[in-house]
């Protein structure tokens, strides 16, 4: 991965440092994504302390539009190319929440949040082919029912729900940005990590959550198995020119068939752009 340069938004803990200390240690550049300096800082001196490559921080709230506007604008003002871009970072709150844009927590971090910033980003990706996105996505997915005009679960809200109506919603935009992709050099793949213990998603969810999540602790693999598979997806020269896929333990997997379908994949993407129009 040497004179490559990698962007992993969650980067201060879990999945997402170890996933920039395993690049960084290939010889990547490697921009961790945090949400603010002080944490960006600690991340990076645990990521540098193995040696690799050299380690930036660009810090934005990326539940606030504004702010992945302006950490997109920060990346492409230090950087003048991006070999991969990984949308690694989500949250799980377990309730509804709003944030200052009036989105529901869950839905504007893990999927508006991949969807604006991989578009602000569009235009170094491409001129850095052949270049990758993997969004980081959940089987959580398979238990999503997207309607499209309720996407934030303003009329009935279940936070199981709100998270994997996310997480399908990711998956259908990383088919449609392929498919619109196609041709470019740059490809978009989904990267699911399996269940992973000591993250800091769930971190805020009731009680009752937190139990399930207990009872499957010996299910579960670590950040650093899981990194192994995203870091994978990121520079296995077998997989230059895969576009659309969806990848697991190192391999090619399947999704749902909601995720599958091509029709909701471009409404929703029409929907979305609606959905933010007055804040962009």
């Amino acid at each position: 991965m040497r004179g490559r340069v990698v962007f992993v938004t969650g980067a201060t803990s879990g999945i997402g440092q170890e996933t920039a200390r395993q690049l960084a240690a290939m010889g990547a550049t490697v921009v961790l994504g945090a949400r603010d300096n002080d944490s960006g800082e600690r991340a990076r001196a645990q990521v540098t302390a193995t040696g690799g490559g050299s380690v930036e921080v660009i810090a934005g709230d990326l539940s606030l539009t504004e702010d992945v506007r302006r950490v997109a604008t920060e990346f492409q003002n230090r950087f003048d190319r991006l070999d991969v871009l990984i949308n690694n970072a989500g949250v799980d709150v377990g309730r509804r929440v709003t944030t200052d844009d009036g989105f529901e927590l869950t839905f504007a971090v893990n999927y508006l949040a991949p969807f604006l910033l991989t578009k602000a980003l569009l235009d170094v990706l491409r001129g850095s082919a052949p270049a990758r996105v993997l969004n980081m996505v959940s089987s959580g997915h398979k238990g999503g029912r997207l309607e499209l005009d309720d996407l934030q679960h303003e009329r009935k809200f279940s936070g199981q729900r709100a998270y994997n109506d996310s997480k399908l919603a990711l998956v259908l935009f990383t088919y449609e940005l392929a498919r619109r992709l196609d041709g470019s050099g740059v490809t978009a793949n989904c990267v699911d990590p399996g269940f992973v213990r000591g993250t800091s998603i769930g971190q805020t969810l009731p009680a009752a959550y937190k139990a399930v999540g207990v009872l499957l602790m010996p299910f579960m693999t670590t950040p650093t198995k899981a990194a192994a598979g995203v870091a994978w997806a990121a520079s296995a020269p077998e997989l230059a020119g895969v576009n659309g896929a969806y990848l697991k333990r190192g391999k090619q997997a399947s999704s749902s068939k909601d995720s599958r379908d091509p029709n909701l994949a471009r409404r929703l993407w029409d929907a979305t752009d609606a959905l933010i129009k007055p804040h962009v």
